[in-house]
């Protein structure tokens, strides 16, 4: 498949800077890939990585650029169920510019895109200790669906 970006908005933050919001098929070798592993390796020293988080180009990506800088992104694939659900692999704002609204104008953005090619549901995986992305999913609409229950051994 070959790699598609296209802008699907061009946004202003909570300080007014213009951000692009921006959509790609396929993540490798795009500024996405190296902005993913970055925020990855963040969650493994938080203690909050999940080992199935992958990346690789069957996953797409909106993601948010500031002056060609890439600063956010959610990176999903999509079910072939019948609802054609939208999981969310991993969603990150670079901590230098958390707290402006970046990741609501990326998950505005990506739910417009999702819905428009068909989804009808997003869903995600969150550490059961990572507040900030239950706040972020929250704030976007979803709701908690289940617990997943394990025991080492």
């Amino acid at each position: 498949m070959a790699q598609i970006i296209k802008t699907l908005a061009d946004v202003l933050d909570k300080t007014g800077t213009s951000v692009k919001i921006k959509h790609t098929n396929e993540i490798g070798w795009t500024p996405v890939l190296t902005f993913y592993m970055k925020s990855y390796a963040e969650l493994v020293e938080m203690g909050l990585g999940h080992p199935v988080l992958t990346a690789n180009n069957a996953n797409s990506a909106v993601y948010a650029e500031i002056d060609g800088k890439v600063v956010g992104h959610i990176l999903y694939n999509i079910l072939d169920d019948q609802i054609k659900t939208a999981w969310i692999i991993l969603s990150a704002v670079d901590k230098d510019y958390r707290k402006r609204g970046i990741y609501n104008l990326m998950h505005t953005q990506f739910e417009k895109f999702i819905k428009a090619n068909g989804s009808k549901k997003i869903a995600s995986h969150v550490h059961i200790n990572n507040r900030a992305r239950q706040a972020s999913c929250e704030s976007a609409g979803m709701k908690k669906v289940w617990y997943k229950m394990e025991k080492d051994i």
